[in-house]
């Protein structure tokens, strides 16, 4: 198989499961719903920090061992766990019902941002940092793509691929969902969303937990 059908091949698998549903996806919608399009974006670049990583260590090795130490892993899988959890229940705390849509439409993008441009970037990349699936995820992947003959330009070609995708998917969402006439339509149940986003976080946090 050559290079460019390899590459192909991977990007595909790459792209389906970044728009699977999971804690990368609720993240990213809750952040650029709940607060604006820059925080929406930073969050998605934070998310592709995130697989950076992964894809460091999977080509450096560590992903290897951590899939195969039950210590590493199941620390990683309870940092990860406890993340959501908190980011869950911080979103349900702070979620509120807007008095009405036009006040919520104004709101929607203040002047400054709830949260900072630093806490949208490190929501993002911890939580695909400290999900455990992403270290079998990528380590499964990339050992089908690459070995020791790999050339090194392959390795970067991959890697930039996966973290480009991660990127642009979910700048995508963040995109889609803070324009005007999407984001007004949702604004009345906005507290309804935001406090379904922080249930799924929790959930997907207990999830992660059992996981074994």
């Amino acid at each position: 198989m050559t290079f460019f059908l390899q590459w192909i091949l991977m990007a595909a698998v790459q792209l389906a499961a970044t728009m699977s549903p999971g804690p990368a996806f609720v993240v990213a919608v809750r952040n650029a719903m709940a607060y604006n399009r820059p925080i929406g974006i930073l969050t998605a670049l934070g998310l592709a920090c995130g697989v950076a990583a992964h894809v460091i260590f999977v080509l450096a090795g560590i992903s290897f061992l951590i899939a195969k130490s039950v210590f590493l892993f199941n620390f990683i899988k309870y940092a990860g766990a406890a993340y959501l959890f908190y980011i869950g229940v911080k979103a349900l705390i702070f979620s509120k019902k807007k008095e009405d849509t036009q006040n919520a439409v104004q709101n929607s993008v203040p002047d400054k941002p709830l949260i900072s441009g630093y806490k949208a970037v490190l929501n993002g990349f911890l939580t695909n940092l400290l999900n455990p699936k992403a270290v079998v995820f990528f380590t499964a992947v990339y050992t089908q793509f690459i070995d020791l003959s790999t050339p090194v330009f392959m390795h970067l070609a991959y890697g930039v691929t996966s973290v480009a995708i991660e990127f642009l998917w979910f700048a995508g969402v963040a995109i889609v969902l803070t324009n005007p006439a999407v984001k007004s339509k949702f604004m009345k149940i906005m507290h309804w969303i935001e406090r379904g986003c922080g249930g799924l976080m929790i959930g997907l946090g207990v999830k992660l937990a059992l996981t074994k």
